[in-house]
């Protein structure tokens, strides 16, 4: 993923954000989360100003995080309450001072991000409102960019992460990690949210863009934060392995134009090599004798990256993959996927059987990627016709215009066959 100078000076203020709001959160507590957000996204302000006049200093994340300090800090002295609260812990807000500065030096960064982790994805808050928090308040994403990366209307993006606030300051939640049998439980969920941000990033359904590579990037920065924690778990390196291996092949999943590219129409030699290596390796040391569905589609991943073309794909041992991830999970996208992975390794006919199954299914019926697999399925069987008339259901279904174009291109493909 190659990133332009602007991008990478919106890098820098998002994650400097994220870090002040975990420290600033961590210290003064989750009541004040709006007002620190309204401080920090003030001292992002003044230094675009600044610098803009006189240049970018020496230390462009030590003077954001002096002014945003000071900032919040001026505000609590004209809180009488909260001077009143805090002389009853014997401490003065010269001390607080103090442990500001120590949290945001780097290596004590990591601690507040991932205590924010864990308050993002709280289990009282819904799992769409969860990510909608977490892209808000450890990535810097925008209501508006959230709004585009979830597909939701921007009011009802900021009517949830309003609502998460209140609900998690009337409960004032601590910024403390979950302990004993908790942190097994809150782990899970924290990976679920990875996972899911990971994915809206990857296959967008109803945007105009088919990747939001910058949700991809931060689900797989997140993760690696928690992977070089003491909170990482075998299936926490499973899942950032799966997040490498789809990672290593974005450049070559859409043109010059942003079309979408299928699979089989990639340019391999786009693939990033260095990410697969990466991915290999912390899957490797994911190694656990309970194998989660994370560890089984990471293999699956791995087995399309090491492959050097379609047809030499270990179609075999992905079917066997997906068989162990459907007795972990019962989902009909599984089903679908090895249905397709069936057909490759040569079992049209069984392959067939499997899809008509799912169709049956309420959830199936409007799913415009079943008819896209029945439609894969009879072009590998030489059924240009059946081939076509399931391309054209699927049209019919889809509502992206990356999705509409890409089966326009498949449908012209076919017909040419005909």
């Amino acid at each position: 993923m190659k990133h332009s100078t602007s991008q990478l000076v919106e890098h820098f203020f998002r994650h400097e954000s994220a870090n002040l709001v975990a420290v600033l959160t961590r210290a003064f507590g989750i009541r004040r989360l709006d007002l620190i957000e309204d401080m920090v996204q003030a001292a992002m302000l003044e230094a675009m100003h600044t610098w803009k006049q006189s240049g970018v200093p020496d230390k462009p994340a030590a003077w954001i995080h002096r002014v945003a300090k000071n900032r919040i800090l001026d505000a609590l002295r004209r809180e009488k309450i909260h001077e009143k609260a805090i002389s009853f812990t014997g401490q003065s807000i010269r001390d607080q001072e103090s442990i500001v500065d120590q949290w945001l030096e780097e290596e004590h960064l990591p601690d507040s991000l991932l205590r924010m982790i864990f308050v993002c994805c709280h289990p009282s808050l819904e799992r769409k409102t969860q990510i909608a928090l977490t892209l808000k308040t450890l990535c810097g994403f925008g209501v508006s960019e959230i709004a585009r990366g979830l597909l939701l209307p921007e009011e009802t993006v900021k009517k949830r992460i309003q609502r998460a606030k209140k609900s998690l300051a009337a409960a004032n939640v601590p910024l403390e990690f979950p302990v004993d049998d908790r942190l097994v439980q809150r782990l899970d969920v924290v990976h679920d949210v990875l996972y899911l941000m990971f994915n809206e990033g990857y296959s967008t359904s109803l945007g105009s863009e088919p990747i939001r590579d910058d949700i991809c990037e931060e689900a797989a920065r997140l993760c690696h934060l928690l992977c070089e924690s003491a909170y990482c778990l075998p299936v926490t390196k499973a899942l950032l392995a799966l997040m490498l291996f789809q990672a290593a092949r974005f450049d070559a999943r859409t043109d010059e134009d942003g079309a979408v590219i299928l699979l089989e129409d990639q340019d391999r030699t786009r693939w990033d090599r260095c990410l697969i290596m990466n991915a290999q390796s912390w899957l490797a040391q994911s190694k656990t004798d309970q194998p989660t569905t994370f560890h089984l589609e990471a293999a699956i991943a791995m087995q399309h990256c090491i492959a050097p073309s379609v047809e030499a794909t270990n179609w075999e041992t992905i079917v066997r993959l997906y068989s162990r991830l459907m007795q972990l999970r019962e989902s009909p996208v599984y089903s679908l996927n090895r249905a397709i992975a069936l057909a490759q390794a040569g079992d049209t006919c069984e392959a067939l059987m499997q899809l008509e199954s799912l169709q049956s299914r309420e959830e199936m019926q409007n799913y415009l990627l079943l008819d896209c697999a029945f439609a894969r399925i009879h072009e590998l069987d030489g059924n240009t016709q059946s081939a076509i008339d399931a391309c054209l259901r699927a049209l019919s279904k889809a509502v992206a215009p990356h999705e509409k174009e890409l089966l326009e291109r498949k449908l012209l493909k076919l017909t040419e066959k005909r």
